[in-house]
């Protein structure tokens, strides 16, 4: 597997901005904006009209017509320490990154059809949040703080149009602690008024990470009652594919939520429960900005399991570069297509050989049960 670091998308974004001031040449056009082209004709020639694509959320390929869709995405870093659960408003986030830190994982939740307020417990960066977020067109971060050399380089990011950083210090009268628990797994933040103030004036929406299969497009792959990804340190989580809601519902087993009772629910009782799962194993370094951190190798290539409509596809995946968003394929190279709908993506080890198929009586105990 290729390695890139989190520097090097701090010099790809700054030629990717000079590259954006420059005349002439196509534009690209962001996802979520509908775009028509003006009917051509020719001597002798009838006129020809292009339908314009039906508009959707990017990161959900789900049809709207509202025209926040046209808004940058906010990234939020939530705690996942046993004492952080249950979280609030994880459930309204489009997408949802799982990856590894000191013994634990840590999500990246990435909002954008929806925003939560509040949402949290939000906790700290790291290095591996740099070349994560690369590709989602400058969003707003959210996170509590972090390291010199960790906050150095989301400073960096932003500096080049990476990301627009809204801290706890940078933001700090739409962030609060709860009353409901100990810090510091209580630090909230209200999305919507840090929408208002911090979004830039030239912002823009994020790009589709994934495809997603048309209206009676046929999911491919075999049934599969659903998996457990284990990502080391006792820290096991299943997702079980519920036929009752067309989605896989998501437990999470730590030393506060044993086998049984690890139903990953939200501050409703809610469960998360995407439509999507997507395993990408990958490689861990050790962060530049902290030794005892692991740095996540989002760039390169490895392979993997996508979760879909009640099926599993073994995968290959792919990302060139930090901007770069991941190509999905099946074993013969067929881009791998999504269902509409939110999505988890797992990021673990791939040393570990993390993903372990679970057995159809494993599933409907958890299902009736938790």
């Amino acid at each position: 597997m290729s390695r890139r670091g989190p520097i090097a998308v701090l010099a790809g974004l700054a030629l990717v901005g000079a590259a954006a001031c420059s005349s002439g040449g196509d534009q690209p056009v962001a996802a979520g904006v509908t775009t028509t082209e003006a009917p051509t004709t020719s001597a002798g020639e009838s006129t020809t009209t292009t339908a314009a694509p039906t508009p959707t959320w990017p990161l959900t390929g789900i049809e709207t017509a509202d025209a926040a869709a046209g808004r940058p995405a906010v990234a939020v870093k939530l705690d996942n320490h046993p004492d952080a659960r249950p979280h609030t408003g994880i459930n309204d986030a489009d997408l949802v990154y799982e990856l590894k830190v000191e013994g634990i994982t840590r999500l990246a939740a990435i909002f954008h059809s929806t925003d939560a307020n509040p949402v949290g417990p939000i906790r700290s960066a790291r290095s591996s949040d740099i070349n994560l977020l690369a590709n989602l067109a400058r969003p707003l971060l959210l996170w509590s703080g972090g390291n010199p050399g960790v906050t150095d380089m989301v400073t960096r990011a932003a500096s080049v149009n990476g990301l627009v950083d809204v801290s706890h210090s940078v933001g700090n009268a739409h962030y609060f602690r709860g009353s409901d628990r100990a810090a510091p797994h209580n630090l909230y933040a209200n999305m919507s008024d840090i929408r208002a103030e911090f979004t830039p004036g030239d912002a823009t929406p994020p790009v589709a990470l994934f495809t997603y299969r048309k209206a009676g497009e046929a999911s491919s792959g075999d049934a599969t009652p659903g998996v457990t990804i284990d990502f080391g340190n006792n820290v096991l989580v299943d997702y079980v594919w519920d036929p009752a809601r067309s989605c896989f519902a998501r437990y999470q087993v730590d030393y506060n939520h044993p086998r049984g009772s690890s139903a990953f629910v939200d501050s409703t009782g809610t469960q998360a429960c995407p439509a999507n799962v997507v395993v990408m194993n990958i490689e861990y370094g050790i962060s530049s900005a902290d030794a005892n951190s692991p740095e996540a190798v989002t760039v390169g290539q490895g392979d993997g399991l996508v979760l879909s409509d009640g099926k599993a596809v073994p995968i290959r995946w792919k990302r060139d570069l930090p901007i770069s968003v991941p190509t999905i394929t099946d074993a013969a190279g067929n881009p791998v297509g999504l269902t509409p709908g939110k999505t988890w993506v797992a990021l673990p080890e791939a040393a570990d050989a993390p993903i372990h198929p679970m057995d159809a009586g494993t599933a409907q105990s958890l299902l009736a049960g938790g």
